[in-house]
């Protein structure tokens, strides 16, 4: 019996130290989070403006084709929840911030990957970019709570050799390029739009209303510090934006316009059915614009719309 429960804990410990070291390779490996997090940690003191929100602009924003020194913080699967945390840590570090673009979602609304137990989002914002809004221990072990995905970034890296992020210097995600597109991607717009469009019930009235108070929450921040916000839903493709729910477009309008009236430094920017985003080459897929060909498109009619005909400043509070 004490040979048995020697090997036993022979077996464990081996496989503690392999834990153990397995993990600390997997934080080696680039990510999104540690490098957008390092973005405003490095580069805060010259940031004039700033892109946040998820997917939709993580790669549909191109800082490039803004005015100096913008920088894209969205990170793709990134609620309203983080970008709300994100900014209050940050924003008395970036003593030149004048404009904050966020990109919102048919979704977004409805959607809060806390609440919604989304364990790898969890993790990886607690690992990567220090926000503890879960106390579960789980999550600050990656291995423990991403399970089989982190075998598959650990394998990708460190076997195939191949790119684990792909955003450039000033964040925008080059994952979206047109060479990365799927052969088959309007086929599989009416599967993106069922899992987008929200059913009505008691749990998401209640998101829906957390939501729109995150935004009014950071809109009233940004009114203090003298800073302008811009409330922007991107394009979609018009098979994509035909197949909506037009009630849930509605309501997210409505929000947003009842926050832009109540603050006078919020702007409220609805591209969702822009007729100039026909071409199918301005789309990754049905609600993303492809980064290297819509997200030029694009940044260019937002710098004409927003930046260069919005010249106001905003006093502080």
């Amino acid at each position: 019996m004490k040979k048995f429960l020697k090997h036993i804990c022979l077996f464990s410990s081996v496989l503690i130290l392999l834990s153990i070291g397995f993990e600390i390779t997997l934080r080696r490996i680039p990510n999104s989070y540690r490098f957008k997090r390092n973005i405003v940690e490095k580069k805060g003191k010259e940031i004039k403006n700033l892109i946040i929100g998820s997917s939709v602009v993580n790669c549909g924003i191109d800082p490039a084709y803004l005015s100096d020194s913008t920088y894209n913080l969205a990170i793709s699967g990134q609620w309203l929840r983080y970008n709300q945390v994100l900014l209050e840590r940050y924003i008395d570090g970036l003593p030149h911030l004048k404009n904050i673009i966020w990109g919102i979602s048919y979704q977004t609304l409805w959607l809060d990957d806390y609440i919604g137990q989304d364990k790898i989002s969890i993790a990886n914002h607690k690992i990567y970019m220090d926000i503890d809004k879960h106390k579960d221990i789980l999550y600050n072990i990656e291995l423990l709570s991403t399970g089989s995905i982190s075998f598959r970034k650990w394998s990708k890296y460190y076997i195939l050799h191949k790119k684990t992020m792909s955003c450039d210097s000033l964040g925008l995600d080059h994952s979206y390029d047109l060479s990365e597109r799927g052969r088959a991607w309007v086929e599989d717009i009416p599967r993106q739009i069922k899992g987008h469009s929200i059913a009505e019930n008691e749990k998401t009235e209640k998101l829906f209303k957390e939501n729109v108070r995150r935004i009014d929450e950071v809109a009233e921040l940004c009114r203090t510090k003298g800073i302008r916000l811009y409330l922007v839903i991107p394009p979609v493709h018009r098979k994509y934006y035909e197949l909506t729910n037009a009630g849930q477009v509605e309501k997210m309008c409505v929000a947003l316009e009842a926050v832009a009236a109540k603050w006078d430094n919020v702007r409220f920017y609805n591209y969702f059915n822009d007729k100039r985003f026909e071409d199918d080459d301005n789309f990754h897929n049905g609600n993303h614009l492809s980064s290297d060909k819509g997200a030029v498109r694009f940044t260019r009619i937002l710098r004409k719309d927003i930046l260069n005909n919005d010249s106001t400043s905003v006093t502080p509070l």
